[in-house]
């Protein structure tokens, strides 16, 4: 269901019960949760994320090492009242042996992008007893930070970190923008413009996107979001233009990401930065210039699906 570099995370099932019971029933392994999972309480936990999967989509997944199909524990996406209110939490637990591997880190990661792009929260939370230390530091290795801490019977003290979506769109942007700006003047992507960008989002962040098969086709896609005047940082630009292919002139379009205040960093004898209007001015081999079309936010990018983008 959801890929990571060394993890797949996929709905778990009652075959699933010796695994779990490993990592749910470790009493070290659950000092900081409020009991110690006998094999009841490890079926009831099985069946209420299958209830969960149904019910909302989402749930705790079974985390699984890529390279053996072994479980290893849990993380994923639930409902959970914070301090009076019903928030999506993103939750973990991670067999002894095979913490301090960055396996939790990973797959909550994973979750964070998963959450973000498949449904509209408007942040996402993680909570847990304020001494279990190993539990927070994950939560900020995802980005998240301390929103506040508060008494229960539970806990005693329970700390919750969060992060907003716009904090999440803007480290992807800033991870994006990085990357391409790490590769001025690299004649590798001459030509390729939108492999460049979507190279940019996909490899900075370790997570896919959905495109077409060309500048031209990407911008139709996105077109319900396209945006007119000076692109916002993060964004992607897009141009009409054609080039020569094979002797034959196609119209593939140009494409770009925004840097802010004016400036577009796209792939074209090289990387470079040009103004967003002055790009206009570039001849393609076909001797055709650019012509602006307009800007879509990375928040409509990300929102693209595989089927969409398969017509």
């Amino acid at each position: 269901m959801i890929s990571t570099e060394r993890l797949f995370l996929r709905e778990m099932n009652a075959g699933d019960f010796d695994a779990l019971f490993k990592v749910l029933g470790d009493p070290d392994n659950m000092r900081f949760y409020p009991y110690t999972f006998d094999e009841k309480r490890v079926s009831d936990w099985i069946a209420r994320n299958t209830a969960r999967y149904r019910e909302h989509g989402f749930g705790l997944w079974a985390v699984c090492l890529k390279d053996t199909g072994e479980v290893i524990g849990d993380c994923g996406l639930t409902l959970q009242n914070i301090n009076g209110e019903i928030l999506p939490e993103i939750g973990y637990h991670i067999r002894r042996d095979c913490q301090r591997k960055g396996y939790a880190k990973e797959a909550a990661k994973a979750v964070r992008d998963w959450a973000f792009r498949q449904t509209d929260y408007p942040a996402l939370y993680s909570y847990c007893k304020y001494t279990n230390e190993a539990s927070i530091r994950t939560a900020e290795s995802v980005g998240m930070r301390m929103l506040c801490e508060y008494p229960d019977e539970n806990n005693g003290l329970t700390h919750v970190s969060a992060m907003t979506r716009e904090e999440w769109l803007k480290e992807l942007a800033e991870n994006m923008i990085s990357w391409a700006e790490n590769r001025l003047s690299d004649a590798k992507y001459a030509g390729w413009c939108l492999s460049f960008i979507e190279d940019a989002l996909e490899i900075s962040n370790k997570i896919e996107i959905f495109g077409g098969d060309s500048a031209k086709a990407s911008c139709e896609m996105y077109k319900d979001a396209l945006r007119s005047g000076q692109p916002e940082r993060g964004a992607f630009v897009f141009y009409d233009c054609a080039c020569l292919n094979a002797g034959q002139r196609v119209d593939w379009g140009h494409c770009g990401i925004s840097l802010g205040n004016g400036r577009v960093i796209h792939a074209w004898d090289k990387v470079r930065i040009d103004d967003y209007l002055r790009l206009e001015q570039l001849k393609s081999i076909s001797g055709d210039s650019p012509v602006y079309i307009g800007w879509v936010p990375l928040s409509r990018v990300l929102k693209q699906k595989e089927n969409d983008s398969n017509g």
